[in-house]
């Protein structure tokens, strides 16, 4: 089987086995169309496993994901783990050139695509060589339900705690995207920290309302194993169905971006929600605006709102809140996870004084093995064990981390440096204000100057020039921006986070 002391920790299709055996008739997997018991996810798990095989996928190669949330995600995870394959999970919003461009990165023997998305993939094997398709919501041959009842044992393979696992791509808001590796042991990280912290336990009931084509997918899938909780797998982002699964289905935990919550608590009778069950909300992202962490602790007064941070390159935790510091330490990132080391370093590499801003990096058995079949890009971002993460923060005395913005963000205006998240975070202060990001606006004779783009709550308005004013009087002149917009909506990258772009957020 395994040839690593440490193997059970490591390898989620076989935690997975001990776990069914263990707690066979325990609902395991929740989503709208059905309903599995751990006993039966791992006989669906083997025999797709089995039918991997017998389609000559062979340990190391790759198979793709091209899913919306949905149960088989964490079917065609497990089973691909199974055999020792490595998992690529594909944003399901891909489409035209960049999932063509994608697929061909990839390098892919099979892919599992759901039968919405065959469309967009037909278009991109156009123009590359097709590879063999499975069709989640398929009939005849290519059909991926069809093999979960045909007896097909999988062969089990000699697998190494450092052998790839997973690979998923970034999508950054320039450049091409670039296929993250992740190993057995990244993996593991997750399960752990998540034990440690005592976050979940078997009992927990675990919300997962972001797409499971990104970071977040495989690690809950892995927790779901190694701790034996419930997954209740949400299909769309909406702060009703949010609401409306959380009373259903009684789920204590939950994690999503800023965007989520502020929908949240838009939803007019949020209160009459019934939310008691939960007892952890966890805000992940970069820069999270503290009145907005504020807010939510008030409207439900119930749940520790906590903060975490980290990257898929990273898998993906290194600062978390403990719960029991949520009130506290809100606005924090928090202290580095177990197992996980932090640093704060100026441009030469060197570490500087607690309360100094610099880069985040962070060494351990988080970090990825590297950017898929691009060593110039990895080297670049792993330095002698360390990874720079790009991101600008500062760490206290106490050990706490706060985030203060991406290193490329911070704007230069008149010499003096600025960063947005500064400023968000006082615009977030005035009333009527949802959402906001500050962008640079290139300017002949400071430069830069700053611009802001703001969308009103629902049944609010923004004035513009009463915003300016709000924001002259409590920020230094140099950090007012010159120019704000009001928007109905900010435009966003296909992971939720918001394009800082000037020419983009300034056109109407």
């Amino acid at each position: 089987m395994a040839n690593d002391t440490h193997s059970v920790g490591f390898f989620a299709a076989q935690v997975l086995d001990q776990t069914a055996a263990r707690q066979p008739h325990k609902t395991a997997i929740i989503t709208k169309e059905e309903e599995l018991t751990f006993a039966a996810l791992n006989q669906r798990v083997h025999a797709l496993a089995g039918h991997l095989q017998k389609a000559g996928v062979k340990q190391g190669e790759r198979v793709g994901v091209l899913l919306p949330n949905c149960a088989a995600i964490p079917l065609s995870y497990f089973a691909t783990q199974k055999i020792g394959a490595v998992t690529v999970i594909l944003d399901a919003r891909l489409k035209g050139k960049e999932l063509q461009g994608v697929l061909c990165d990839a390098d892919l023997k099979l892919l599992i695509v759901h039968s919405q998305l065959l469309a967009e993939v037909r278009e991109a094997f156009k123009e590359m060589a097709a590879v063999a398709l499975w069709i989640v919501g398929g009939d005849g041959e290519q059909s991926f339900e069809k093999r979960y009842a045909a007896p097909a044992i999988p062969a089990p393979p000699r697998l190494n705690a450092d052998d790839d696992a997973l690979i998923l791509y970034t999508s950054g808001t320039t450049g091409e995207p670039k296929g993250v590796v992740l190993s057995c042991r990244n993996l593991a990280q997750y399960p752990m920290v998540m034990d440690r912290l005592g976050i979940t336990d078997t009992s927990t009931m675990r919300g997962c309302i972001l797409p499971m084509s990104h970071i977040v997918g495989p690690v809950v899938c892995n927790e779901l194993a190694q701790r034996g909780y419930t997954l209740v797998i949400f299909d769309q982002i909406n702060p009703v169905t949010l609401l409306e699964g959380i009373q259903k289905h009684r789920v204590t935990v939950f994690e999503s971006v800023p965007i989520v919550f502020q929908l949240l608590l838009g939803v007019k009778n949020l209160a009459g929600y019934d939310t008691g069950s939960v007892k952890i909300a966890a805000m992940m992202g970069t820069s999270i605006p503290l009145p907005l962490l504020r807010a939510f602790q008030t409207a439900q007064p119930h749940i520790k709102v906590i903060q975490g941070y980290g990257l898929t390159e990273t898998s993906p935790m290194i600062t978390l809140v403990e719960p029991e510091k949520a009130e506290a330490k809100m606005g924090s990132i928090g202290r580095a996870v177990p197992g996980v080391e932090v640093k704060i370093v100026d441009d030469s590499g060197q570490e500087v004084t607690v309360g100094e801003a610099g880069e985040i990096i962070t060494r351990g058995p988080h970090v990825m093995k590297g950017y898929f079949r691009k060593a110039a890009a990895t080297a670049e971002r792993i330095r002698g064990e360390w990874l720079y993460t790009g991101d600008v923060g500062k760490r206290e005395a106490d050990g706490y981390y706060y985030h203060l913005g991406r290193r490329d963000d911070m704007i230069i205006t008149g010499g003096l440096n600025v960063y947005p998240a500064e400023v968000e975070n006082m615009i977030y202060t005035y009333p009527g204000v949802q959402e906001t990001i500050v962008f640079a606006i290139p300017d002949s004779k400071r430069g830069q100057v700053l611009g802001a783009a703001v969308v009103a709550r629902s049944g609010s308005q923004v004035g513009e020039k009463e915003l300016l004013a709000f924001l002259r009087a409590n920020l230094a002149n140099f950090k007012v921006p010159d120019r704000i917009v009001v928007r109905e909506s900010l435009p966003r990258t296909s992971s939720g986070k918001t394009i800082r772009d000037a020419a983009t957020l300034l056109s109407t």
